[in-house]
């Protein structure tokens, strides 16, 4: 395994081999619950079963807004 640690006394230095960004597309899931909040789950469309299981976020679904409401 390769990488560092960061330390609270000791500033991160910026990455020298930063990937160039990506674009993506994202799918989500809400699971109903009784007598609890929905849970929304977010995940790229493409990504493996493997892939998803680390690049995922799951919140109560009444946190989300609408795209076009952030304007």
């Amino acid at each position: 395994m390769t990488g560092h640690f960061h330390t609270v006394d000791k500033p991160s230095e910026p990455e020298q081999n930063v990937a160039a960004p990506q674009s993506f597309e994202l799918s989500s899931v809400v699971v109903e619950y009784d007598g609890k909040p929905n849970r929304c789950t977010i995940y790229p469309t493409e990504a493996t079963r493997l892939e998803r299981m680390a690049s995922w976020i799951t919140a109560d679904a009444d946190v989300f807004v609408e795209l076009d409401d952030m304007q």
